[in-house]
């Protein structure tokens, strides 16, 4: 039997807080930036055509997008340099 992966309720939940601060952030820059939930748990946050996850365990966290480009630590000072880039992105 294939060994399923599992992820503890805590660090689902600071994933989805992070994205969530993260996309008020990308609103606050007049882009529409939606949250959404996959078919497995996994929380993402879409803005234009792209796609960020919070990745990282135990407390340190990153925005990555589906290509695996890391935009910066999902911390305070990572909050704006990732809605910037995204918030640029998106203007293009």
């Amino acid at each position: 039997m294939p060994a399923t992966p599992t992820r503890a309720p805590d660090e689902t939940k600071a994933r989805h807080e992070r994205l969530v601060r993260l996309g008020l952030e990308v609103s606050r820059r007049h882009c529409l930036a939606r949250l959404i939930r996959r078919h497995n748990g996994q929380w993402a946050l879409t803005v234009g055509r792209e796609t960020v996850y919070c990745a990282g365990a135990e407390g340190v966290y990153a925005y990555v997008t589906r290509n695996g480009l890391i935009l910066s630590p999902a911390d305070d000072e990572g909050i704006a340099q990732a809605a910037s880039r995204l918030a640029g992105g998106a203007a293009r």
